[in-house]
């Protein structure tokens, strides 16, 4: 085999998957063979062939405008944030992709209710893990009261978890395949396992 031939090997096999993503889109995100992009204000995810249209970027009615304000991605998994703005109300919903079918897997509010006529409902981190358990950190608050919630939920196909909650902020979450961990504050570190989804 010649010098020429191995390098081309070696070069083909280092080199980054195409992207499936149209020519004209704009790439948001990348993880692996599948992205995240954008055409105009439509926001969509593929792997492969298959592509499946995550929502909008903008709002398109004045009330109540919802559009996708976080997303995420990780191989064949893709989660978004979706946001319903209406009067003095603002409510949130995640929802958990499957790229390779194309499927909405499940969707949650992003807290518990809030139970006050003016409420504030928000998620603050967003993190898929590779084997399809969607992780987030909500956030609410209300019109009249001083001091906002703070949630810890994961998700998968069949089930959902409210794993912490307090009025400390909670944030630095990382979910990896087999773990989550997060942070009260300036608290230390605190971690749970996490069992394959079903």
């Amino acid at each position: 085999m010649s010098a020429l031939t191995l390098v081309a090997l070696a070069s083909s096999a280092g080199a980054a998957p195409a992207s499936c993503a149209p020519p004209a889109s704009k790439t948001l995100r990348a993880s692996g063979a599948a992205r995240i992009y954008s055409v105009g204000s439509e926001l969509f995810a593929c792997l492969g062939a298959r592509h499946t249209a995550l929502g909008t970027l903008r709002g398109t009615v004045a009330s109540p405008a919802r559009r996708v304000v976080l997303y995420t991605l990780n191989r064949r998994y893709a989660a978004v944030d979706t946001v319903a703005m209406g009067v003095d109300t603002l409510a949130s919903t995640v929802t958990l992709f499957d790229l390779s079918s194309g499927t909405a897997l499940a969707s949650a509010p992003a807290t518990t209710p809030a139970r006050a006529a003016e409420s504030f409902v928000s998620v603050t981190e967003l993190a898929v893990n590779a084997t399809g358990t969607l992780a987030w950190i909500g956030r609410r608050s209300a019109v009249g009261t001083s001091t906002a919630v703070y949630e810890l939920h994961v998700l998968t196909a069949h089930h959902e978890t409210l794993i912490a909650t307090g009025t400390g902020v909670i944030d630095s979450m990382i979910v990896k395949p087999t773990t989550l961990s997060w942070r009260f504050g300036s608290g230390p570190r605190r971690s749970i396992s996490l069992a394959p989804p079903l």
